[in-house]
């Protein structure tokens, strides 16, 4: 190599060096750049948590400090309540954003007292202010704090009072007092709101006109009515809406447009593909006082989907016979339309005599989508069988093939798989009538298994993890027409856990043939019903049968078997009540066609002669024991004494003003008694002079616990059939309870620190707690001169106090049952006993 070779190769590679140093440097200069970019936001992330920590440690003080003074509420009145607070925190601006408040025009005084009656003492705006406004408390009808925190995190986030924050700035953002009210959409219709002024104000003013300002209706139940129509809710009661949309907000004019509101498909969108059609609906006042209102997809879906570490897939079985090509249509256009995209659609076309099924599954492209064409006619538990067998999903979804799912429908089923990991989980769902129309909803209970063993009630949707039907089996052929209700049955004896999602996301179709018009339309299915059932208590190792509901066709009532002949202790406080334990005694001496019983009688310190008098003739009677307890009145203490004086392995607690009606009462009630898996068990009570019932179960209502039916006819069936067959309950009333002993004493016995009422609603509340159910014997019947013996709590205002004052311990002891029920709807009327949709 020539020495100018070797220069020229030198001068190459330094100047290879240098642009690899310009790179270098040029690269380390980029690197120096971002990582002073990220520390400077990582600088601004930590500073605003820190300012809002602090923001919410301030908040957080100004409350506590408030909270501090509110005991001199009482003594100082409300003047004097509030010029101490101004004066106390006038460095904290409270005092200007009262002004602002009440300058406002949104803060109505006398509505937020009403609405929020637990500090009367305590000025309201200061309230609101410091207390109300974070705890979601409503300062107007129109105001929802709870949805404008919720909605709008960055408010929640920095600690600032939400009717405040609007006021400031947020309607100038756009930003929505409700779900109902957009201010973009009122100012759009109404040219004459000038271009600083306020929607809301503007509506507020226009109804003050009108005399519509308050617009309170029913308070409290119409709010939670109003949340349910818009977006948060699958279920809307039409009456609300004809008051809140069409008289309040006024439909036509913008404020409550069909872009919020969807009840049922409309005609102009009648055959475009259901994914298309959100939004295209109109609307239709239902007269049974239900529709259904289409949700809206959450927009933290997908965030909330990419959070999932296994996302579950659903394989939704279709069984198909000659299905109807619209119909069909329908099928699968609900499927595509799924927020939720992890599905697969297995139709199985079970031999069709008509070419019109092989022809629409012909024209399906969607590789989801897997198509059977069996050669020989199995029936729809054989045709599902086979569906099944060549799933791929986690869960199998059971779906008819002339009805439709709801587009949130395998969203609720994958966020309940999240959050509970079931094996068997169902919904709520309604039927679609031959008009189009969403009627006739069935809200149902949480896990209720003696419902179970009387109606077919999970039904639709049901979602059944695969491996556990891999381990008990597919549906059998033999109960054809309720092969679903076998399978149920089977599923949940094996199954870890039940989930229930009280909401609508299956539309079952109602055509003459069908049994969601009319159970009774398929004969076999009934014959099914009864034969599936009694295998069920063969399976079990139960002696039992299935009798006819004589007031309800086509209905069957399980009556088990007592299991040896148990003695029954009848335990019957009284005082100073013979004519009416004399009537109690003779109708159990009379009646009762069990005779392995003994009474217990707990004199409550009678002093009255013709009472002692009677209670000394008793006592002489053969099985009866009278045990004088002169102490003051405490119900739950009474029982205590009487279960210690009483041998039975089976308790019955009864009051003194009861009679027996049904002859096997004993009978009945203790084959319920006697399963494992029941704790306390109730009768129907009816009144003597009307035979109206006085009791037929316990519903926890939010007024409170309270008697279902009540003064309902006795042979009415009631929602679902709830009122003349088995069902379970949150409780049942101590006026007539039987429960085996050894659950009584394994729970404690009734609770002393009740001595009057909800004593029974507390025993029957910790039976729930640990996993037993309580059950109403439809058929057996007392007749119950209420009061009698104790007369009416709500009939003097120490009584009525004290009522309160337990209902308050009573929350306290099991804050799970605060306002909640398992075992009845939060989608039905919060406050009625006879199942009815808010209206």
């Amino acid at each position: 190599m020539s020495a100018s070779s070797a220069a020229e190769d030198l001068s190459a590679l330094r100047e290879g060096l240098r642009a690899a140093e310009e790179q270098f440097a040029a690269e380390r200069a980029a690197f120096d750049a971002w990582h002073l970019a990220e520390r400077e936001a990582l600088s601004r992330r930590l500073a605003q948590a820190v300012a809002e920590a602090s923001t919410e440690r301030a908040r957080r003080a100004v409350v506590t400090r408030f909270a501090q003074h509110r005991f001199l509420a009482a003594r100082r009145g409300l003047r004097g309540i509030f010029a101490l607070l101004l004066r106390r925190y006038s460095t904290d601006e409270l005092a200007i954003r009262c002004r602002l408040l009440e300058a406002s025009g949104f803060f109505d005084r006398d509505f937020y007292r009403r609405e929020h009656p637990d500090n009367p003492q305590v000025e309201p705006v200061v309230d609101y202010l410091l207390r109300g406004g974070f705890e979601g408390c409503k300062p107007n009808p129109f105001f929802d704090s709870g949805f404008y925190l919720r909605t709008y995190e960055d408010i929640a986030r920095g600690g600032e009072n939400p009717l405040v924050h609007y006021i400031l700035a947020g309607e100038a953002e756009g930003r929505r007092p409700n779900a109902a009210f957009d201010p973009a959409a009122y100012r759009a219709a109404h040219p004459d709101l000038e271009a600083d002024g306020s929607p809301l104000a503007h509506f507020l003013a226009a109804q003050a006109g009108a005399g519509k300002a308050r617009m309170r209706a029913d308070g409290p139940r119409w709010t939670r009515t109003l949340r349910r129509l818009v977006g948060t809710s699958a279920t809307a009661d039409t009456q609300a809406v004809r008051r809140a949309a069409a008289t309040y907000f006024a439909l036509s004019r913008g404020a409550f447009a069909d872009s919020y509101l969807a009840f049922r498909p409309s005609p102009r969108s009648e055959g475009a593909p259901l994914a298309s059609r959100a939004g295209r609906y109109e609307i239709a006042i239902d007269p049974a006082g239900y529709t259904y209102v289409p949700p809206r997809k959450p927009q933290d879906f997908d965030d909330w989907r990419a959070d999932l570490a296994s996302p579950p897939r659903f394989s939704i079985v279709v069984p198909l016979y000659n299905t109807p090509p619209d119909l069909f249509r329908r099928l699968v256009a609900s499927v595509d339309a799924q927020w939720y995209p992890d599905w697969e659609l297995i139709l199985v076309d079970d031999k069709s005599p008509q070419p019109e099924v092989r022809t629409e599954m012909a024209r399906l492209s969607d590789p989801r989508i897997l198509k059977l064409q069996l050669d020989d006619n199995r029936g729809i538990a054989g045709a599902t069988n086979a569906g099944i067998a060549v799933a791929q999903g986690d869960y199998v979804v059971f779906l008819d093939h002339d009805d439709e799912l709801t587009e949130d429908c395998l969203y609720e089923l994958a966020r309940c798989i999240h959050r509970e990991s079931p094996d068997y989980l169902y919904s709520d769902e309604d039927k679609i009538a031959p008009d189009g129309a969403f009627v006739s909803p069935l809200f149902k209970p949480d896990w209720s298994p003696d419902t179970m063993m009387s109606t077919m009630y999970t039904c639709h949707v049901s979602c059944v993890r695969r491996a556990l039907l891999d381990e008990v089996g597919l549906l059998r052929s033999e109960y054809d027409g309720s092969q679903d209700w076998d399978l149920v049955l089977r599923i949940t004896e094996q199954a870890r856990k039940i989930a229930h999602i009280p909401k609508i996301l299956y539309h079952w179709r109602m055509i003459p043939s069908s049994a969601a018009a009319d159970f009774n339309a398929k004969p076999a299915a009934l014959t099914a019903s009864r034969a599936l059932r009694l295998d069920a208590l063969r399976r079990r190792g139960l002696a039992g049968d299935l009798e006819p509901v004589e007031d309800l066709p086509g209905y069957f009532r399980v009556r088990y078997d007592l299991v040896g002949t148990p003695l029954v202790s009848i335990i019957i406080p009284t005082k100073d009540n013979e004519a009416v334990l004399d009537r109690c005694i003779a109708s159990i001496r009379g009646r009762s066609t069990y005779r392995r019983y003994e009474i217990v009688i707990l004199d409550n310190g009678s002093s009255q002669p013709a009472t002692l008098s009677a209670l000394e003739r008793m006592r002489r009677l053969p099985g009866i024991t009278v045990v004088r307890h002169d102490k003051p009145f405490n119900f739950s203490e009474l029982n205590n004494v009487g279960v210690r004086h009483a041998e039975g392995e089976l308790l019955l607690f009864l009051n003194d003003d009861t009679e027996v009606r049904s002859p096997d009462w004993l009978e009945r009630m203790g084959g319920f008694a006697q399963r494992d898996h029941i704790g306390a068990v109730g009768a129907k009570l009816l009144y003597p002079d009307t035979l109206r019932v006085q009791h037929g179960g316990v519903l926890n209502l939010s007024d409170g616990p309270n008697h279902a039916f009540l003064n309902c006819e006795a042979r009415e069936p009631g929602y679902f059939a709830r009122n003349l067959v088995e069902h379970n309950w949150i409780a049942v009333t101590g006026a007539c309870l039987m429960i085996e002993r050894a659950k009584f004493e394994r729970i404690g016995g009734f609770d002393e620190t009740f001595p009057v009422a909800y004593n029974d609603v507390e025993l029957c509340f910790r039976l729930v707690e640990v996993g037993l159910f309580n059950v109403v014997c439809s058929s057996v019947e007392l007749l119950h001169h209420e009061s009698l013996s104790r007369g009416d709590d709500l009939k003097s205002a120490e009584k009525f106090a004290r009522l309160k004052a337990e209902k308050r311990r009573l929350d306290l002891a099991h804050p799970n049952f605060y306002l909640r029920d398992p075992f009845y709807s939060p989608n039905l009327h919060p406050n009625d006993m006879t199942f009815r949709v808010p209206g």
